[in-house]
């Protein structure tokens, strides 16, 4: 574990400063971000419903800012370069970015700012696995720490996806091709699948999952014809993408099961050298101890 520098010590305190800011501009500009999303409606934009999982990101991300700031040894980030805690503060000046141009309909910068937070929460979650993978998981870290953060990048990547979308359509002057709005549907399933198979977690995939059931259940009124029956494929593409990333969320979960219930197996090693074993160590075979 990085013990962190007398002389760093601030930034913690600095990223708790700079969250309070974002969280009072997010309320200021609440009110004009539904419109604006409405405004540049998309084919892949969830269901309302689906955004109301930034109240659980807005429950554990202070959870996270006041374990880091009062018991450090239960935050991810005291495993971590102390330098690295400003990408947190880059992370909450890139939202308040994005809300204040978004909300203007300053689409196109809200997508290259939206990338800039996606980089630092990305850097961050890499970190977080990391560090499982030196130090063990630990439940009390993952529940006050890294959780908050987890949700928080997962939800970001559905919105960078959709943030190029609403970008793509803006120069496109109108809705994609079908295929546009697939590619970025296969973007996430691959992205959430990689993440199961070589970080094995599991609270990324249910927030790719809920954002893609968002997805599927959402009716966008007023299309014409042809558009319909575009949603309708995206519908039913986004509902395929939800349950393959739901059949590798049980098949990671049966393995972490087995894992832990079931004998280790001895290895091609221990079976091929019997005589160096543990049971055998002090044996005397003739004249020759081994």
């Amino acid at each position: 574990m990085t013990r962190p520098s007398p002389n760093l010590r601030w930034l913690r305190w600095i990223n708790a400063l700079v969250y309070v800011v974002q969280r009072l501009v997010n309320t200021r500009f609440s009110s004009s971000i539904r419109p604006a999303s409405q405004r540049h409606e998309t084919l892949i934009t969830p269901d309302r419903y689906a955004f109301s999982i930034w109240g659980v990101i807005y429950l554990l991300l202070p959870v996270a800012i006041i374990v880091d700031c009062f018991c450090p040894v239960l935050s991810i980030f005291s495993f971590i370069d102390d330098p690295l805690r400003l990408l947190f503060t880059l992370a909450c000046l890139a939202n308040m970015g994005w809300t204040v141009s978004f909300s203007n309909d300053y689409v196109n910068v809200a997508t290259v700012i939206l990338v800039i937070q996606w980089l630092a929460l990305g850097i961050l979650f890499s970190q977080i696995i990391s560090t499982r993978r030196d130090y063990g998981f630990s439940f009390p870290r993952f529940v006050c720490s890294e959780l908050g953060l987890t949700m928080y990048f997962a939800w970001t990547s559905a919105a960078t996806l959709i943030s190029f979308a609403v970008t793509f359509q803006y120069f496109a002057d109108g809705y994609l091709s079908l295929m546009s709005y697939v590619v970025f549907l296969s973007l996430l399933t691959v992205a959430t699948v990689s993440i199961l198979v070589y970080a094995r977690d599991i609270a990324y995939a249910a927030v790719a999952i809920w954002a893609l059931v968002g997805i599927a259940v959402k009716d966008v009124q007023g299309l014409d014809t042809a558009t319909e029956q575009i949603s309708l494929s995206i519908r039913a593409a986004a509902t395929q993408s939800a349950a393959i990333i739901a059949a590798f969320v049980v098949i990671t979960i049966s393995r972490k099961i087995v894992r832990r219930f079931m004998p280790k197996k001895a290895t091609v090693e221990e079976r091929s050298l019997p005589l160096l074993s543990e049971k055998t160590l002090s044996i005397e075979y003739g004249s020759v101890s081994v």
